[in-house]
């Protein structure tokens, strides 16, 4: 649920996609504080981090999709057209029967 996060006037921030990931965060806020100062990353040494905050975010993120999901997905028709219809209405049954026909031309291909 993190998006992101920067440095900014010596301040860690760290951009959430979610309020009830805020909410965790800031719950556990304390905890990530106490360990950043037993254990500082070796890339951040020179950097002097005096707080952490965090905040929610609503902007659409990109995602970058490969050429292969831009194909439909497909799947085999699974109904044979074996069905009755019960109707007295007959711009219903005629549609109902071409429905049927669809589904048993489709399934005998």
């Amino acid at each position: 649920m993190i998006k992101f996060a920067y440095i900014k006037n010596d301040t860690l921030f760290f951009v959430l996609n979610h309020p009830g990931a805020k909410q965790e965060f800031d719950n556990n806020i304390q905890s990530i504080k106490s360990a950043l100062k037993f254990v500082q990353p070796q890339e951040c040494k020179e950097l002097n981090i005096t707080d952490i905050k965090a905040f929610v975010t609503h902007s659409p993120s990109i995602k970058r999709i490969s050429d292969d999901t831009h194909k439909p997905q497909t799947y085999p028709e699974r109904a044979t057209g074996t069905f009755e219809i019960h109707t007295k209405d007959e711009k219903l049954q005629a549609l109902l029967s071409s429905i049927r026909d669809i589904i048993k031309a489709k399934h005998e291909s």
